[in-house]
């Protein structure tokens, strides 16, 4: 499973929390309560992109990417200038393989912030590696990495690409670098031994796994491949 799946599942929605009421799904009575109220409240306010992005949060939380997208895209259409739901507009859509991605990755990539250009740069890495180009996903994500170099994530999806290509080494350099950034990332640890398995470093493997699990007991990964070095 690719990082981006497991950014979807864990950590993709901060943003959303930040920028509208500050609190967690799981703070309120059920999700679909929520959902809900949300849609009531839109239907009053339809020019409140708070309250769109809410919206699409909710909807998001439900598993319905589809209509998550459609509202960021109308919260945008009314104000353009939001950098972080441009930003996770371009994720759900590189995430389903649409090529509406790479319009959103390449306006995102002229931001005058770096981060938000490589963050562009990562959407176009993150749409190339989903539809199995991992070449061009690599240069993608080398565009990410020089554009601004303490991006993390652009790392880990480029040893991931690596390591789909056979470049095992090379994604062992990747990996060590976003380690130096982020030594509690507990995906970089997983790849490593993932890296480690493949070059018959059963022993590393299997401490590496060990690690993701120290830092994120439920990491499914980790799970089910130190178990088959058990076997």
């Amino acid at each position: 499973m690719r990082f981006l799946f497991h950014l979807l599942g864990i950590g993709l929605l901060s943003f959303f929390y930040a920028s509208c009421d500050g609190k967690k799904g799981n703070e309120s009575p059920s999700k679909n309560k929520a959902a809900d109220s949300s849609l009531l409240l839109l239907e009053k306010y339809p020019d409140s992109v708070e309250l769109i992005n809410q919206t699409a949060l909710n909807a998001l939380q439900l598993g319905d990417t589809g209509k998550s997208i459609q509202l960021l895209s109308q919260s945008l259409g009314i104000n353009l200038k939001q950098p972080e739901v441009e930003n996770q507009l371009g994720f759900l859509l590189a995430a389903i393989k649409s090529e509406q991605a790479l319009l959103i990755a390449t306006r995102m990539t002229h931001s005058e912030k770096a981060l938000d250009a490589a963050k562009g740069h990562y959407i176009k890495g993150l749409f190339y590696a989903n539809t199995g180009n991992d070449k061009e996903a690599i240069k993608s994500f080398d565009s990410s990495i020089i554009t601004n170099f303490t991006f993390t994530d652009a790392y880990i999806e480029k040893a991931i690409s690596l390591y789909h290509s056979g470049e095992i080494i090379k994604a062992i350099d990747a990996l060590s670098k976003a380690m130096d950034l982020d030594s509690k990332n507990p995906d970089v640890y997983y790849w490593l031994g993932l890296c480690l398995e493949e070059k018959k470093e059963f022993e590393k493997a299997a401490a590496y796994y060990q690690e993701t699990l120290r830092l994120a007991p439920d990491h499914q990964g980790a799970i089910s491949s130190l178990n088959n070095l058990k076997k």
